[in-house]
C-alpha cells in the first residue's frame, strides 16, 4: 500500500462577529493560537483549545468533497462519502495537535498581512499571509468562502503547495488500485496513529 505524507495544516478557528473582516479574524486566531503553544506544559483542556484554533474555520466537508476524484464522487454512497469526510476532518485535527505536541513551538520574527483579495462578487476571498523566520519568508494564502456571516476556509496554500490539491492528487493515487472503502479506512488509521 502506498504511504500517504499528510501536511500539517494550520487553520484558524471562527468568531461569531457580524461580517467581520478575513483579516482581522485570522490575526485573532494567531494571537490566541501562540498564547496557548507559548505554554510550557498542556493540559487535556490546552490541546482541545488548540485542535479547536487550528481548525475551527475549516470546511472539512467542502475540502474532503474536493479531495476525491469525480468518479468517487458520482458514484459513492452518500454515508460512505458523510463517513470519509468525517475521518478526514478527524485526521486533520489530530495531525495538527500532533504537530505541536513534537514541536518546539518558535513564534516568527514578524507577520504580515497583505490586503484581502476579494473574488465571485464578494462570496469568496484570498488572505496572503507573509511569516518571516531568521529571514526566510514563508507565505500563506487562505482561500475561503462566504457562509452566512462567516467565512469558512476551504484551502491553504503554504509556499505555492495548496493542501486541497495535494490530498486530491494522494486520493486519486491510492484509488487507482484501491477501493474507497479501502481509502477510508486508510484515513481512518492515519487519524487514529496521529492522535497517540
Amino acid at each position: 500500500m502506498k504511504k500517504i505524507i499528510f501536511a500539517t495544516i494550520f487553520i484558524c478557528t471562527s468568531f461569531s462577529i457580524a461580517a467581520q473582516d478575513p483579516v482581522v479574524l485570522l490575526k485573532q486566531n494567531d494571537t490566541e493560537l501562540q498564547k496557548e503553544l507559548k505554554k510550557k506544559a498542556h493540559t487535556q483542556k490546552d490541546i482541545e483549545r488548540i485542535k479547536y484554533l487550528s481548525s475551527g474555520l475549516f470546511d472539512f466537508a467542502k475540502m474532503a468533497e474536493r479531495s476525491l476524484p469525480k468518479k468517487t464522487l458520482d458514484t459513492a454512497p452518500a454515508e460512505l462519502k458523510a463517513e470519509f469526510a468525517k475521518e478526514f476532518q478527524r485526521m486533520i485535527e489530530n495531525s495538527s495537535v500532533h504537530k505541536f505536541k513534537t514541536t518546539k513551538f518558535t513564534p516568527p520574527d514578524s507577520t504580515v498581512y497583505e490586503e484581502p483579495k476579494y473574488k465571485k462578487n464578494g462570496e469568496e476571498v484570498w488572505v496572503s499571509i507573509h511569516s518571516w523566520d531568521k529571514g526566510k519568508d514563508m507565505l500563506m494564502v487562505y482561500k475561503m468562502d462566504k457562509e452566512g456571516d462567516s467565512w469558512r476556509v476551504w484551502d491553504l496554500v503554504i509556499d505555492d503547495l495548496s493542501t486541497t490539491r495535494n490530498y486530491q492528487d494522494q486520493f486519486k493515487s491510492i484509488l487507482e488500485t484501491k477501493s474507497f472503502k479501502e481509502l477510508i479506512k486508510t484515513v481512518k488509521d492515519k487519524a487514529d496513529e496521529y492522535a497517540k
